[in-house]
């Protein structure tokens, strides 16, 4: 899954979504300073979270397995196991020193801190 990021828009890519991999619900808020986003992971545990960051591409990954325990076998099941998969292309470059990710029942929040860009000045004619 692919979207786009800018302070002042995101707009989702579109691609193809398989029965064992889905694209998670998730929020992005922006500003000039940084990026908030909020992805929900419903049934992965902290300890399958992947994040990446390689170039302008942020990856979250997670990972839900469904087991049976030993001496019992399935009746019934809707929850399977599943692999979530988000691609953002960030627009900005991001400072990745400062970046802040929290996982908590099933909710990863992540703070990513933009770099500051150099700023236009005037230059003197002498």
């Amino acid at each position: 899954m692919n979207t786009t990021c800018s302070p002042r828009n995101c707009t989702p890519a579109t691609s193809g979504v398989t029965e064992s991999l889905r694209k998670p619900l998730y929020n992005i808020n922006g500003n000039a300073e940084a990026y908030d986003i909020r992805v929900e992971l419903p049934g992965v545990p902290k300890s399958s979270v992947k994040l990446d960051l390689e170039e302008d591409i942020l990856s979250i990954r997670g990972e839900r397995s469904t087991t049976v325990p030993e001496g019992m076998k399935t009746l019934h099941r809707e929850l399977s196991p599943l692999n979530y998969l988000l691609r953002l292309r960030l627009n900005a470059p991001v400072n990745e020193e400062q970046m802040v990710a929290q996982f908590e029942d099933g909710v990863l929040s992540l703070r990513l801190p933009l770099k500051e860009v150099a700023k236009p000045r005037q230059i003197p004619v002498l």
